[in-house]
């Protein structure tokens, strides 16, 4: 699967404000996750080849514009690898009269492609079926990874608003390669590439926990990480609920032995 595929598919809007060279200043979390790049870099490196130079040429119509270009408020393009077609609004932000940069909004144009996972219509995220298909890629790859579920108290978890919250919280703590997933139960699942010791993982859970707190949010955490190559992703996942169910609200474990 390409990079970009599986939120891409998935998350239909981002916002990011950038300079004239593309670099990213600042970005919402639904952009992290749909560019699935590190903070910083040129995010238009992720445009198809075919569509790179029209995309740099819209961008620099921003900071040197002329009045044919002004008219020129969408931008149509494709990302490597995926599927269907993306727009973009931007607009020049100023400062003293002088363009300091540029806001963006890219959107997912309707298409009549079916997404390849089913998305959860209360936090926007994939369903959990996603996270057992990354889970089954790594594994394929030898890459490391570790994967925990979160789950929400019941009161919170029948609650939209809580949900919703949750997700916003999550999102801002995990890295552009990882891949968050959401149930209607509350459960929140996460495949973490990289993540390959259990100081690494603890590491990851706390961080989680300390943005779920933020927002007066409880949860407990449960952790796993793929001791061999033949690891089954359904295994895993159990074994990461097992180790959540194990754990006392506001804390985090690894299924007990």
């Amino acid at each position: 699967m390409k990079p970009l595929t599986a939120l891409a598919s998935v998350l239909d809007s981002a916002v990011l404000f950038a300079d004239e060279s593309g670099k990213v200043m600042e970005s919402n979390p639904i952009f992290t996750q749909l560019m699935r790049c590190v903070s910083g870099d040129d995010w238009r490196l992720h445009v198809d080849q075919g569509d790179r130079a029209l995309v740099d040429s819209f961008w620099a119509s921003i900071f040197n514009p002329t009045a044919e270009e002004e008219q020129a408020a969408i931008l149509h393009f494709h990302l490597a690898g995926v599927e269907g077609r993306f727009q973009m609004r931007a607009q020049a932000v100023t400062e003293d009269d002088a363009i300091v940069g540029a806001v963006a909004t890219i959107e997912r144009e309707q298409s009549t492609v079916t997404p390849r996972w089913r998305t959860d219509a209360v936090t926007g995220l994939p369903e959990t079926e996603a996270v057992l298909g990354r889970f089954e890629e790594y594994i394929e790859s030898g890459r490391a990874f570790g994967g925990a579920v979160v789950l929400l108290d019941d009161t919170q978890a029948a609650d939209d608003v809580s949900r919703k919250e949750a997700a916003r919280q999550l999102l801002t703590t995990i890295r552009p390669t990882d891949l968050l997933t959401s149930s209607t139960d509350g459960r929140f699942v996460l495949c973490a590439a990289g993540i390959d010791s259990e100081t690494a993982a603890l590491a990851m859970a706390d961080r989680i926990l300390g943005a779920l707190n933020s927002s007066s949010l409880t949860a407990r955490i449960g952790l796993v990480l793929p001791d061999r190559d033949d690891a089954v992703p359904a295994t895993l996942l159990r074994e990461a609920e097992a180790g959540a169910y194990a754990s006392e609200w506001g804390s985090y474990s690894f299924a007990p032995e």
